[in-house]
This record gives structure tokens, sequence and C-alpha cells, in this order.
């Protein structure tokens, strides 16, 4: 069937097409804009339960708003065929640039992995784990930006791809032994898929290849790989341990966490950068082997895959020799050249491209826009400025070199680092309002100085804290006994009113204030708990009041003029004059704020009929 429309979409041309239905590139009626339209396959749309996993993945990736991800746009059905739109990246794949034959060097695969890692944070920030990060799913945009694609498919599909009785999802050739083995998935599981792809960026292969499925999840569950200096023998061998360590079946033994690990890449990057000391002794090159085996065992590998950051040796080694681009690889057969999705044409761009799966659909069409959600829920990103500044200053100080930068990286976050971080995330923030990214540099500051003059004040920011998560709390119906105290009960019907009746809210706020106010004879009977919502209750009205004055001022003068021309209206018809002037009395009669225009749209009325 060939479809020419989807919800809003214009649809332009099919650029890709897989098991999990197809991907177009289309044009949004009313601002042109270009995306990317993904229509699931009917088959996959038969299966019990996906409507309902489709709509609780939307919500989680509403969430992800960062420059490293493909941003979601919309999402709906139209003539029962499920879709959602994609942000359009004009850039071809991991996948098709290795299958294009290039090869990346030390350098450019530990810039592409600090790019994902910082994007993975942002989503695990957010509690949503990738769980199929492999080169199809990572696009190059402009300027050599990483972006990722993809999130939620594999979780989408719970029944389907490589779903089996245990639970196993995810792409086999990058796919973590806990998902091989159907264990629960974690933020690790991305960890060890990462540690796949730099392992292919670097060798032109994934780590193991197999010639079926059962192979290969056996491979990932109790092999080792080989060395990635076999392929690469200008790797460095402090990133093919870190790459081991990535690599390790237990996920305890890898990194703490996805901003552990980019901070280490990061300092990695910058000292093996910077220029070679003339070496004591000649160092004997690594050499590949110019038999390559056909590849039926992985091989034995026993040296220390868990060193932790502090034990990496950062010496800087030359890495210009262009024999890394000669590496021989096992590569049983050349990887597809897709971009977003399986199956697209060689000689696509990538796309991005998510997944579903549907109960039978009746005939309907319906769209969702997320921009306006989207902008909402912006997540919080840490300025990177600090990395500019850390750059320029190691070119600055290279006479000091080697000494500095090992004191700077081994020893631990001093009063001002932690103060300045904090500091420059609620600059960026524009305010205190959301305190989540920096908990644990608050905790760290508190903890280890509290005699620093300024712990009052980190001190005011972790009770701001409090008060923050005990009002998300609040917000989703709470979890404790405190929750049916009246104070939280008047406090949460306040916040779920804030939207469609912000006027209602403040004026429950206001009587909820009324009831307990502050310094009287009930505050000292409350919990620390209910006075907490009762300070929040005051920040909230607060909130509302100023957003008050605004639409007040907004929308005063709108009403005046309707004042207005029903005025002119009496004349020659009192009775669209009267109309108009009773629909003012009907929407705004319980407005505080437009009183006024009330009041004399009442007067009116009485006088063009005085019977009334």
């Amino acid at each position: 069937m060939q479809i020419e429309r989807l919800g809003p979409y214009r649809i332009i041309r099919k650029i890709g097409k897989g098991g999990m239905g197809s991907v177009y590139e289309a044009s949004e009626d009313q601002s042109g804009q270009r995306v990317a339209v993904k229509a699931l396959s009917p088959q996959l749309a038969m299966a019990e339960g996906f409507r309902e996993r489709f709509e609780a993945e939307i919500e989680s990736l509403k969430k992800l708003q960062h420059e490293g991800i493909v941003r979601l746009l919309g999402y709906g059905e139209d003539d029962g065929i499920l879709f959602y739109s994609m942000e359009l990246v004009e850039g071809p794949s991991l996948e098709q640039e290795l299958s294009a034959g290039r090869r990346f060097d030390w350098n450019e695969t530990l810039g592409v992995a600090v790019q994902v890692c910082r994007a993975l944070k942002h989503a695990h920030d957010h509690g949503v784990v990738h769980r199929d990060i492999k080169p199809a799913n990572l696009l190059l945009a402009a300027d050599d930006r990483v972006k990722i694609a993809d999130f939620g498919i594999a979780r989408l599909f719970g029944a389907t791809q490589l779903t089996t009785a245990g639970g196993v999802l995810g792409t086999a050739d990058y796919m973590s032994p806990e998902q091989a083995d159907g264990r629960a998935v974690t933020e690790k599981c991305d960890q060890y898929s990462l540690g796949c792809v730099m392992y292919a960026l670097l060798a032109g292969r994934p780590p193991f290849r197999a010639k079926s499925m059962p192979e290969m999840l056996q491979l990932q569950r109790f092999a080792d790989p080989e060395p990635v200096r076999r392929y690469a023998p200008q790797t460095p061998e402090q990133l093919d341990r870190l790459i081991r360590q990535l690599l390790s079946k237990e996920p305890a033994q890898r990194f703490p966490n996805v901003l552990v690990l980019g901070r280490h890449m990061e300092a990695m990057q910058k000292a093996l950068s910077r220029p070679v000391r003339p070496p004591d002794a000649p160092q004997a090159a690594a050499t590949e082997d110019p038999h390559p085996r056909p590849y039926e065992a992985t091989a034995a590998f026993n040296a220390d895959a868990t060193l932790s950051p502090d034990d990496l040796d950062l010496e800087p080694v030359d890495t210009t020799d262009s024999g890394v681009y000669s590496a021989p690889t096992l590569s049983e057969e050349p990887l597809p050249a897709s971009g977003a999705s399986p199956g697209a044409p060689p000689d696509s761009t990538a796309r991005t491209t998510a997944a579903n799966v549907a109960e039978p659909a009746t005939s309907r069409t319906r769209f969702t826009t997320v921009d306006e959600d989207a902008r909402r829920r912006q997540a919080e990103q840490r300025s990177h400025a600090w990395a500019l500044a850390a750059q320029l200053a190691l070119l600055a100080a290279s006479v000091a070199g080697l000494g500095w930068l090992g004191w700077r990286l081994t020893r631990p976050a001093s009063a001002d680092d932690l103060y300045a971080e904090i500091a420059a995330h609620i600059e960026q923030e524009g305010g205190r309002d959301d305190l989540r990214a920096v908990a644990s540099e608050i905790d760290e500051f508190l903890e280890r100085f509290p005699a620093d003059s300024r712990s009052g004040e980190v001190q005011s920011l972790r009770q701001d804290l409090e008060l923050q998560k005990r009002a998300r709390q609040v917000r989703r119906g709470g979890t404790g006994p405190a929750d049916e105290h009246p104070i939280a009960q008047v406090f949460a019907e306040a916040m779920s009113l804030q939207g469609d009746n912000p006027d209602r809210a403040a004026a429950l706020l206001e009587q909820l204030l009324a009831l307990y106010p502050a310094g009287g004879e009930a505050a000292g009977e409350l919990t620390a708990e209910q006075r907490n919502d009762l300070e929040l209750a005051r920040i909230e009205l607060e909130n509302l009041r100023a957003a008050l004055r605004e639409r007040q001022a907004r929308l005063l003068p709108l009403l005046d003029e309707r004042l207005a021309a029903a005025a002119k209206l009496e004349a020659t018809s009192p009775a669209q004059a009267a109309a108009m002037y009773r629909a003012l009395i009907d929407l705004y009669g319980d407005a505080p704020w437009a009183s006024s225009v009330v009041r004399q749209a009442r007067e009116r009325v009485a006088s063009l009929d005085p019977q009334r």
C-alpha cells in the first residue's frame, strides 16, 4: 500500500524499510519542517499489549531533550497505522562509515565515546536505558556531532526480535552478557555495548563473530574477546585496558556510571594528545598477524580488565602510523550500510527511527506533538566550558606538563571545585528550581567541608533539594502516612489544577495557608514533613500569583476591547451586544482579576434588559 500521508505529514519518499516497518522522509503541512516518520509494520502492530508499552515508552522518550539524542517530535495513529516522527539527521551512521571502509583512530574513537557518554548520562538520569547501542544507532550529524537514535526500541518490542522466554532484548553483536542471559537490564548494559562499539570502530569488526544467534549469545556470556590491538596495533594500551574493562562479563567490574566513564575518557584523550616525550629506549611496535585465522572461537585473554581509573598510566604515545587502517578483521560479511534503521538502502542517509507493536487497531486518526512538553521538560545539561578552559590551561601550562596533570587527576575535589560546579549549574538553569543534577556535589560539600564559610548557603540548597523532592512526591500522589493529612491532600489537589485552573489552585493554597498560619498554635503540632508541605505551598502560591498577574496583564486589554466592541453594537444590534456581555460574565465571572470587566458587563446587560 502506497502511503501518501500520516497525520500532519506529507510523505516525500521512503528512506528505509525493515522488519519493524518503514521509514519515510516527510514534510509537516504548516511549517514545512522535514522529519523522519516511522510507520509500524501491521504484523507487529498485532502483538498483545503493545499499545500500553507504546504509550508508556513515549512518556519516557519525551523526557530526553539532549543535543546528543535524536529528538522525538510527535506520535499518533492514522487509519490504523501507528507512527511517530523524529528529528531528521542528515548524515551517515557509524555502521555506514564502517561499511564504506573507514577505520577510526584512537582519538576519533574516544571523541565519539565521550559524546555518547554525555547523551547516555542524560538518559540514565531520567531512568531510560537504551538497551541497543550499536553503530547503526549512532548518527554523525554536522561538525562530527554524534546523535543516538532508536531510544526505547528494544523495550517497545517486548515480545519480538531477540526476545525469548527469559527476556533477551537487543542486537546480539553488541549485546551485554546480562541481556544475553535474560537477566535484569541496567545502565551498565549500555556501557558494555559502548565498549563493543569502540572495539568495532578501532578494529573494523565487533568483538565476536558467530554463525548463529545461539552461538553469538554464548560468546557474549562466556568468551573473552581478542585484544583490540591485534586488529588496530596503534591503539594505546590505556585505551585497550579501558575497552576490556567495559567488556567485563560482570557489571560490577565496569565503571560506576557513564559520567565517571566519560570524564575518565576525556582525561585519557587529553593526556594521550600531549606531545610525545623521547623514550629512554626503543619500544617494540605491535605487530599484526599477516595470516589471520577464520573466526571459530574467541582466544582467551587473561589481562586484568577491571582496572580502576586511578590505575591508568596516561603516558602519551605516538599513534601517527597509518598502519592502524590496514589491520585485518575477522568479519564474515560487510556491515550493511544502514542509517537509523536496519534494512535501509546503502546510499540512504541515516534517519531516526523507533519501533512499535500494537493490538488490533480500529480506523482512526490522531496525532500528538511533544514540542511544548519537551520544552517544559528541558533536561539540565552541565556546561562544558570547564573542559575548554582545562584544555587552554593545559596548553598554557605545557612546561609543567605531566606532574601537574597527575596531581590534578588524582586529588579529591576541593571546596572551591564543588562550589563552582554547583554555582555553574544554578547559573545555567537560571535559578535553583531543580537541583537534582548537583545533589551529589551538595552532599559532598556539606560532608567534607562543614566549617567552610559557604556551608550555610549550601545547606540552604540542601533544604531546597529536599523540598523539591517532596513536591515531586506529592504531585505523584504521595507514598507515606503524612500524605493522608489534609495539608498534603489540599496541596496535591492544588498542584493538579495548576495547568487547567490556576485561579482555583491559587485559592486552595491561600485557604490552606490561612488554615495553618505560620507561627500559629497548630504549627507546633505538625511534623517536619507537614511543615515542609506548608513551605512548598507558600512557594507555589508565589509562583501562581506571578503567573496570574502576567495573565491578567495579557488578557485584560483583550477583554476591554470586547467590551468596547459590544458597546458599539448596542445601538444597531442590542441582542448581539447583550450576548457578548453575558459571554464575558459566564467566562470570567469567577476570576477575581477580571472583576472590573464582569461588573461593567453586568451593568450593560441590565441597561439593555431592565426586566432581567
